[in-house]
């Protein structure tokens, strides 16, 4: 009996120990699979096998652990099994990557006919990077390495050109980017019919000297009241992106305006006119969050940005704003509004920070829809943040910088009909030779000198710095002269201000559009953008402008320094409106 126990007791003990062995062996493996790591190779020396995982030292294990082991390069995978009988399955480096397409969505959404999604499969953790081939070599191609790193996953393919046997490589990276493999599929893309589309004609283009990216146009359609149609144009002149709202039950009558603004995470924001809301909308096209302007008392106008802290700067009417003879007033209230709880945090009035008696009469010239009125005496279009204060522009006052509590700090404007108590806040000109502006026509508008001009009718600005801003100069009425009279000298430009708020004065730092005279002019929208890589400008004169192939707008890149036109497009509609805005930015946002 005695020595019977003493058997099993012994017999307990080996077990114990040969089992913690086999399951180490299993857990090192694991551990290394759990991490991602692919399996490169095995090998073996003497009685050891030696496992080669990628970005790690070897790892050698007993042969006695391991009974079989079965390679699978076609699913990049091999399967052992232990001396336990219990099975490891282990991703490794394989033959080709074709098998981790599981479908093709084309237009998933429906708005947008050239994107789709592809969802793969893969071996273990690691990325996808993109790789749309142009038509025409390295200049149309597109890539993007995106940031989820699960094995099954839906991958974003946009960039498709229309009407086209689209090549799409999808390469397999592990978590840092570093690449293991690929496979290449085909995406056809059907024609694209669309009534009243824009058409486009690329002047001069320049790839290695310009911005990278894409031109994002934000076309309102036949009119801002009908369904905005932004798109994308690459800078070969190709249509690679575009939303075709009108089929989207919830967004079948945007009107949005100024169009759309890519936020910090990678979706778009826009401000609806049709229905006073401002909308969140993904790279599909999809509603993703809306926020109802009219239940808080007011209607959009023109712009809505996002702020540093995550809210939004919004141009709006507040519907209970009045005349004190009781008409109502447009287009001069902006709020900040916080989108996680959908709250007004901030509302600044501009009757209380400009001049509301500074009021032209209509001069009988300029159209209605065009003109200054009682109602419509600020005309707010654009709002930024500072530093820490607020800059925003009035078509019929010119630049106004405030504080966050609503006080004005300085204005840009000519001189001229402003009221006394504003006096002090207008900031004077001196040129771009450094040397102050002295002569009271130049002072209060009549006149421009060629180192100095005000902004009139100004839209879109771009802060430099605390000290430096761009600003789109629509040249409406120029100089008092209306734009559709007689001796009007018809131009707009984009020009960079040096502010120096305690001398209150503003320097012309550079302009370009005056020698484009009447071929960049657009008494009303357009833009401005600064280029952070090249430094180079991005002027976009956007309605009335005459083309060689009708009316609308033109994209021109510039170089600041030297005034060479790095890139040119022109753009024609129906309505002569080519677009509100046109932002140069990467296809795929950093978030994807």
């Amino acid at each position: 009996m005695l020595t019977g126990l003493v058997l099993f007791i012994f017999s307990c003990t080996r077990n114990r120990d040969v089992a913690p062995a086999e399951m180490t062996s299993k857990q090192s493996l694991s551990a290394l699979a759990d991490k991602g790591l692919l399996l490169n190779t095995i090998s073996k020396e003497g009685d050891v096998y030696i496992f080669n995982f990628e970005q790690t030292d070897p790892l050698r294990l007993p042969q006695q652990d391991i009974a079989t082991i079965a390679a699978d390069p076609a699913h990049w995978r091999t399967t052992l099994t232990f001396s336990n009988g219990t099975t490891l399955v282990l991703p490794t480096k394989g033959d080709n990557l074709d098998y981790i397409v599981e479908d093709i969505k084309l237009n998933p959404s429906g708005y947008n006919p050239l994107a789709a999604l592809v969802n793969v499969l893969l071996p273990t953790y690691g990325r996808v990077k993109v790789t749309v081939h142009g038509k025409n070599g390295e200049t149309g191609t597109i890539r993007h390495l995106c940031h989820e790193d699960i094995p099954r996953q839906s991958v974003p393919v946009f960039g498709l050109y229309a009407d086209y046997d689209n090549v799409v490589d999808l390469t397999f990276t592990d978590r840092d980017g570093r690449e293991r493999g690929s496979t290449t599929v085909h995406i056809r893309t059907a024609p694209l019919v669309i009534q009243d589309f824009p058409q486009w004609k690329l002047i001069k283009t320049q790839p290695e000297k310009m911005e990278p990216g894409i031109n994002l146009i934000s076309y309102p359609g036949m009119s801002e009241t009908d369904v905005s149609l932004p798109y994308i144009v690459d800078n070969e002149g190709e249509l690679r992106w575009l939303l075709l709202l009108k089929s989207s039950p919830d967004l079948q009558k945007l009107s949005a305006s100024i169009g759309l603004k890519r936020t910090k995470n990678g979706t778009f924001i826009a401000g609806d006119q049709e229905r006073p809301r401002i909308v969140e909308i993904d790279m599909f096209g999809n509603l993703l969050h809306q926020w109802d302007l009219q239940k808080l008392g007011y209607t959009f106008h023109h712009e809505v940005t996002e702020a540093a802290n995550g809210n939004f700067l919004i141009n709006v009417t507040k519907t209970s704003a009045h005349l004190a003879n009781g008409q109502p007033r447009v287009y001069d209230h902006m709020i900040e509004l916080d989108p996680l709880n959908g709250t007004v945090v901030k509302e600044w009035d501009l009757a209380k920070m400009a001049d509301t008696t500074r009021y032209q009469k209509p001069d009988g010239i300029t159209p209605p829809q065009f003109s200054q009125s009682p109602t419509n005496w600020a005309h707010n279009n654009s709002i930024k943040e500072m530093g820490d204060n607020i800059l925003a522009t009035m078509r019929y006052q010119g630049i106004i910088n405030f504080t966050r509590a609503g006080a004005t700090r300085w204005i840009i404007s000519p001189h001229k009909y402003w009221s006394a108590p504003y006096q002090s806040l207008l900031l004077n000109p001196i040129d771009e030779s450094g040397h102050a502006i002295t002569d009271p026509a130049v002072i209060n508008g009549d006149a421009s000198v060629p180192g100095f001009d005000w902004p009139w009718g100004p839209h879109t600005p771009v802060v430099l710095s605390n000290d430096d801003i761009l600003v789109f100069d629509n040249g409406y009425n120029r100089n008092w002269v209306p734009n559709f009279g007689s001796g009007a000298i018809n131009y707009s430009r984009v020009v960079e201000y040096r502010i120096d708020e305690d001398k209150k004065t503003v320097q012309q730092v550079w302009s370009y559009g005056k020698e484009r005279g009447t071929g960049c002019f657009s008494q009303a929208l357009s833009g401005v953008q600064f280029l952070p890589q090249t430094k180079h400008v991005l002027f976009c004169p956007g309605m009335g402008v005459p083309t060689s192939i009708g009316s609308g707008g033109r994209v021109v890149e510039i170089n600041p320094q030297t005034k060479e036109v790095i890139f040119e497009m022109e753009i024609a509609t129906g309505n002569g409106t080519g677009f509100h805005r046109v932002t140069r930015m990467p296809l795929y946002p950093d978030t994807i």
